[in-house]
């Protein structure tokens, strides 16, 4: 029979290698991010302006910088809602995209979510491990 402490131990591995592959295709959708900015800086005359100030930010060691920076490319693809860093109606244009844009966007925030819930469900069973509730 499967302990549950064996439970807890996999479903933080499970947690890890979700949240690995998520920061893995988070460095593979450079090349489209940047595609994807040209295209914007090409419909609407130039970035947002938060946009722009953490265009050349490292984004390893600052994760709002990042979260910023792609946040007027994930709201309207989550949300249907243009981004509130910018005035401009952007949300058809970046939901217009060609799939091989924004589809890879899909597969780095659909990680990230199940990972953190993993990491969460891991959270919860080691609480009620250690307070014996199960």
């Amino acid at each position: 029979m499967i302990d549950l402490k064996d439970v807890v131990i996999i479903t933080g591995l499970i947690a890890i290698i979700l949240g690995t592959a998520s920061i893995i295709a988070s460095a593979l959708n450079k090349k489209r991010y940047k595609e994807i900015c040209k295209l914007y800086k090409e419909k609407f005359g130039d970035l947002p302006p938060m946009v722009q100030i953490f265009d050349d930010v490292n984004t390893l060691y600052v994760d709002f910088a990042y979260s910023v920076k792609m946040q007027f490319i994930f709201k309207p693809l989550l949300w249907n809602k243009s981004s509130n860093m910018t005035k401009n109606d952007d949300k058809d244009f970046i939901r217009g995209l060609p799939r091989r844009l924004i589809g890879p966007f899909y597969v780095e925030i659909y990680l990230a979510v199940v990972s953190l819930i993993f990491f969460i469900i891991g959270g919860l069973l080691m609480l009620a491990i250690k307070h014996g509730w199960v």
